[in-house]
């Protein structure tokens, strides 16, 4: 069990790491202030499980899609953890995700349930 939290920690490090550094290329904003993501023309990429292990844990997080995620959603098979700042979370959030900011992230983690899919996001 210590493992496996071990495991899941490093692993939402990661996540939160790679949201920290994620490029905002393909957002604009309109005149109304709303936020809006133009759709890429590649696929989501998935981690390549074929290196070896010194490589870091951000290049190991898998990443989904949004339609697997609105799946995992709507079965009520999963547990959403929202890593950006406390203000951006009351603004709008996934309902029934739980705000886990990074600064915080070390001594909350326990919070997150294990008995289901857990998906971090920042945006």
């Amino acid at each position: 069990m210590r493992y496996i939290l071990s495991l899941l920690t490093v692993s939402a490090l990661a996540v939160l790491l790679a949201c920290q550094v994620a490029s905002t290329a393909n957002t604009t904003v309109s005149n109304s202030g709303n936020k809006t993501t133009q759709a890429q023309n590649s696929p989501p990429q998935t981690a390549d499980k074929s290196h070896d292990a010194d490589h870091s844990a951000e290049a190991e997080a898998p990443r989904i899609t949004l339609a697997d995620a609105k799946k995992d959603f709507d079965g009520g098979n999963v547990v959403f953890v929202d890593t950006r700042a406390e203000v951006a979370y009351k603004n709008e959030h996934v309902k029934g995700s739980i705000n886990m900011p990074m600064e915080g992230f070390e001594a909350r983690y326990k919070e997150i349930p294990t008995d289901k899919k857990i998906i971090a996001y920042c945006s």
